[in-house]
This record gives structure tokens, C-alpha cells and sequence, in this order.
């Protein structure tokens, strides 16, 4: 298998690893994601439903006690209207300067006579006639008819349409000296996007407040810090698609979050229906619950951290394909590398060079080269790699057993040709051992070095290359002396 088919099966391997810890990573992470989201949405509808219970019921407390201020039943028995509203602002004023600092300051206050007819409204412009009352003379707001009827005091959630607002209102009857009605007090907050972000700020969550029909303020701001209405319009469709929000104020909580797309981003939302409470209990005919809460938690921001994780996980999935690359280029260099000059001199030793020798490439293959040098030793008979020194072709220098071959090859058929191959092989290899050895000892040269067995195993290996070349049957060799040199002549035989 070639180094490229290894590094592109590692990098596939390492790119199958990286896709597997992103898909379970990212999986597991937004399992979590929206499990955490779930609970949190439920819990912070929770809070919001019980933080709405105990203003409403603070609500109730607080217009309660400012019914008995005595100033609002003296105004109430003026004679002129002027005389009663002027009358009645001072006692909304004196109500105002009671609270206590950081307590909300109401949006509006008024005081209605034992008729429902309008006597004083502070901080709002007095409203149109038939805002206050139907055209059949009857108030509109049903919390003010029971107080004005049997004496009860109701925090509800009205939709009042001289601000084109949902108001949080408190309703108490305002008794006379002789135990009848005089009139109601009324004290109202305004449930606006302002009231949303307020609400924000104390859940961490988005919020928006619905009536049966649609969204009326929500949380999602835009730049210069104002409502966002598209945003809130958005909301208000997919709320109130396939009847989500008006079954959340039928059974009081929505079943379950959904999951809906404002504003660019991604939000869990459920809704539950706003709470009101009274000093006794309701009529049967009394309206039902018409005012809701949403509460929104941001999927898009809680998966943020997902993108870095992801990112890390591509990032390492790279970084270790490029390590596995570089790892592969670096191992080839130093291992394939010297394995490709062992190559090499295995090859030359075939074509012949028997006295090749491999030097020392690597501590990676160091072994493998001296084992080679063993075995060539081995097999030819020659001392075993000890302190040679070698040449840069990595030939020993001054070997006694080196070998001269004749390059002149004159491949006709002669006598002599005919003779060496009629002459059979053990007694040829024998016979030109001895006169090669005789003749190098005649020159005066060291043949201590040289065996039988090796000198045989270099001519044969010399006489298959040579039978390659020149395209003969056989080849033998003669021994010459020319210029005090031995040298073996190639004799072929076709």
C-alpha cells in the first residue's frame, strides 16, 4: 500500500472521528440546550403567574384601604362636578405622596359615583362618554358595576381604551356614613412594553402580555430602545396559530412550550393566563379571564456556545489531519526514504556488484542494512562487516577479494569458446579459482581474503548479467594478466 493511499485513508479516518464528535457533541449539546429551555420557561412562567398573583393581590389590599380616605366620599357629596374632581385630585395627590419610594406610581386613578358616572381622573385625559359607559347608560368595566352592586373589591386586568392599553386595575366600593354605596375608586397600572422589559429584567426572559385577541406589548425592543411592533406582531400570529394562546387562557397554562421564530432568532414560549382575585366570590355571569402572559427564552443565544464548540471540533478534526500529513511526510523521509536506497543497492548487488556494501542510513533501518551486510558476507564467504572503510559508492576500499572483469567480450564461436563449454562446471569453477588465485599470488598480492565459495558466487552472478546482455547461452571467463594486473575475461557462449 503506497504512503498516499495510507495518508488518505488516516485522513479519512481522522475526518469520519471529527464528523462523529460533532454530530454527537452538537446533538447532545442541543438535547440540553432545549431541556434547560423547557425548564426554564416553565419555571419563569411559574414565577411570572406568581409575581402577577401577589401584585394583584397587593393591588387589591392597596385600593381597598384608599377607599376609606374620607376626602373621596367628600368629594363625592359636592354639588358641582367641578367642586367633586377638584376634590377628588386632592386626595389622589395625598394617595401619591403616601407611597413609598420605589413603589410604582399608578398610570392613572379615578373615582366613579354610586351611578358609575366619571367624577375625577387623574394623569388621563378624560376619556370619550362612551368609553365609561355603553350607550344604554351601563358602565363598560364589570369590575366597577360589582363594586358599585354588591360591594366587591376585584384586582383584574382590564383592556382600556382611552390608553389602547391592558391595565392592571384595583376596584373597591367607597361606603358612606350610613353603609351605602357611594361611588368606586379605581387605581390602574399599565401593562405596556415598558411593563414587559420590567419583567425582563426580573426573569431573564422575554415577556409579552396578550388579550383573547392578539399580543399587546412584548419585551423585543429595537435600536433607540422602543418596542419592536414587528417583532411583537410576529409573536402575536404564532401564539395565537391553531389556538395556542386562547387554550392557555381556557385551561390557565399552556400544555407545553413551543417553539417560534422572532425577529431572526429562535425562542421556547409558552403562555398562561393572568390572575385576579376579589374580596368575595365572583358571579357566575362575571367574564372570564380575557388577559394572558408569554414567556420567551432565547434557543438562538443559549445554542450560542455551540458554534465555538463546533468550531473546536473542526479546528482539532484539522489540526489532526495536518499532524497525521506532516507525521506521514516526516516517517516517509526517515524511514521510506533509506528503505528506498536499501532498494537501490539490493538491486545493484543483483545486476551483479557483489561487493556493494550498505552503510549505516538510519537509526530506523540500521538493522536492516547491517543484515544485509551479514547475509552478502554469508553467502559469499567474505569476512562479516566489521571497521571497513568505505568509498562513496559504499564499496570497501582495498577489499582482497575485489574482483577485475575484462570488458572486452568477443562473443564469436572459437575453439577456446568451444572448449570452457565442454568443460564441466565444478571442475571449471575449480580450475579458474586456482589459476586466478595462483596468478594474483604470482603478482605479489594478498589472497588471504579469497574463498572458493565467494569467488564462485561473483563469477555466477557476473555470468547472469552478462548472459542478459550479450543474449548468450553461457558465459565463461579466462584468466589474464596484462599491465601486472588479473583480470577475468568474459569468454560467451552462444
Amino acid at each position: 500500500m503506497s504512503r498516499g493511499v495510507i495518508g488518505g485513508i488516516v485522513a479519512v479516518v481522522i475526518a469520519a472521528l471529527t464528523g462523529a464528535a460533532y454530530f454527537v457533541t452538537t446533538s447532545n449539546f442541543e438535547r440540553k440546550v432545549v431541556a434547560d429551555a423547557t425548564r426554564r420557561v416553565a419555571n419563569a412562567q411559574d414565577l411570572l403567574i406568581q409575581n402577577a398573583s401577589l401584585e394583584a393581590l397587593g393591588l387589591l389590599k392597596q385600593v381597598e384601604a384608599a377607599a376609606r380616605d374620607e376626602v373621596l366620599l367628600e368629594a363625592l357629596e359636592q354639588e358641582r362636578d367641578t367642586d367633586k374632581e377638584q376634590v377628588a385630585n386632592r386626595a389622589f395627590r395625598a394617595f401619591l405622596a403616601k407611597l413609598d419610594e420605589g413603589v410604582a406610581r399608578p398610570d392613572f386613578m379615578a373615582l366613579a359615583d354610586k351611578d358609575g358616572n366619571l367624577v375625577a381622573l387623574l394623569d388621563v385625559s378624560r376619556p370619550a362618554p362612551d368609553s365609561w359607559k355603553n350607550s344604554k347608560g351601563e358602565v363598560v368595566y364589570p369590575a366597577v358595576r360589582l363594586a358599585l352592586s354588591s360591594r366587591i373589591i376585584t384586582s383584574d386586568v382590564w383592556d382600556y381604551e382611552p390608553l389602547k392599553s391592558l391595565m392592571k386595575v384595583g376596584v373597591a366600593p367607597i361606603i358612606d356614613n350610613v353603609d351605602e354605596v357611594a361611588g368606586a375608586l379605581v387605581v390602574a397600572y399599565s401593562l405596556t412594553a415598558k411593563e414587559t422589559r420590567r419583567q425582563e429584567q426580573l426573569l431573564g426572559l422575554d415577556v409579552a402580555y396578550f388579550d383573547t385577541e392578539r399580543v399587546r406589548a412584548a419585551s423585543f425592543t429595537v435600536a433607540n430602545g422602543e418596542e419592536d411592533v414587528g417583532a411583537r406582531d410576529t409573536l402575536s400570529e404564532l401564539v395565537f396559530a391553531d389556538d395556542y394562546a386562547t387554550n392557555a387562557l381556557a385551561a390557565g397554562l399552556a400544555e407545553k412550550p413551543i417553539s417560534v421564530s422572532v425577529a431572526g432568532k429562535e425562542f421556547l414560549a409558552t403562555a398562561g393566563k393572568l390572575p385576579r382575585f376579589a374580596n368575595k366570590p365572583l358571579p357566575a355571569d362575571y367574564p372570564a379571564p380575557a388577559t394572558g402572559a408569554v414567556v420567551l427564552m432565547s434557543l438562538t443565544d443559549a445554542k450560542a456556545p455551540l458554534a465555538g464548540i463546533q468550531n473546536a471540533i473542526l479546528m482539532l478534526g484539522l489540526g489532526a489531519i495536518l499532524v497525521a500529513i506532516v507525521g506521514i511526510v516526516a516517517t516517509a523521509k526517515s524511514l521510506l526514504g533509506p528503505l528506498d536506497e536499501i532498494e537501490l543497492g539490493v538491486n545493484e548487488v543483483i545486476n551483479g556488484n557483489i561487493d556493494r556494501t550498505f552503510r549505516p542510513i538510519g537509526s530506523d533501518v540500521d538493522g536492516l542494512a547491517n543484515a544485509l551486510n551479514v547475509m552478502l558476507a554469508r553467502l559469499l564467504g567474505r569476512p562479516e562487516p566489521g571497521d571497513e572503510e568505505y568509498d562513496e559508492q559504499g564499496n570497501i576500499i582495498g577489499s582482497a577479494q575485489s574482483m577485475s572483469f575484462d570488458a572486452e567480450v568477443n562473443p564469436e564461436k572459437n575453439a577456446e569458446a568451444v572448449a570452457l563449454a565442454q568443460e564441466p562446471e565444478a571442475e571449471y569453477y575449480k580450475r579458474i579459482f586456482d589459476e586466478y588465485v595462483e596468478a594474483r599470488r604470482g603478482l605479489g598480492d594478498d589472497v588471504s581474503g579469497i574463498n572458493y565459495d565467494s569467488f564462485r558466487a561473483k563469477l555466477r552472478l557476473t555470468e547472469g548479467k552478462l548472459k542478459t546482455k550479450h543474449d548468450c547461452s553461457a558465459v565463461r571467463f579466462k584468466v589474464v594478466v596484462k599491465n601486472d594486473r588479473v583480470t577475468l575475461k568474459p569468454v560467451p557462449i552462444v
